[in-house]
């Protein structure tokens, strides 16, 4: 697991790209002990929905968003992992909406299946990112 050091380190000294996947793949991994620990109503800090649901209040969203559009936003890959990429953010923001609703064997669903496989898809498109820009076909 990444220390806190670590993780400073990749987010201030991205790749040439502008990101640093590895960094990108770990804090998204990490959401779901987040929304486990709200639906368990052990969280220790509010989450709103809105926030989860805002693909852009992550470094990898305002990467999508910026640079990563600029540079590699014509290939497949790139267009693959930004579709990703809200979905992993509209699951997450759903499943906090269900907890604050009082529907905690619901949010439960959601991040054990469609959540689960958002992440699954959006780690798989990093990682296609990553390899399209390793191949140089970028």
């Amino acid at each position: 697991m990444l220390t806190s050091q670590t993780k400073r380190s990749a987010i201030e000294k991205p790749n040439e790209h502008g990101i640093d996947f590895v960094e990108a793949a770990v804090a998204h991994i990490e959401w779901r002990s987040r929304l486990r620990a709200h639906i368990d109503g052990d969280a220790t800090q509010d989450w709103p929905p809105s926030s989860a649901g805002n693909e852009d209040e992550c470094g990898l969203g305002r990467w999508l968003r910026g640079m990563g559009r600029v540079k590699f936003g014509h290939f497949s890959a790139f267009r693959q992992l930004e579709a990703g990429h809200s979905e992993f953010h509209y699951f997450a923001g759903l499943i906090l909406s269900k907890v604050l609703e009082g529907q905690a064997k619901e949010a439960e669903a959601l991040l054990r299946n469609e959540f689960a496989q958002a992440t699954r898809r959006i780690l798989i498109s990093i990682n296609e990112m990553k390899e399209t820009m390793q191949q140089g076909t970028v």
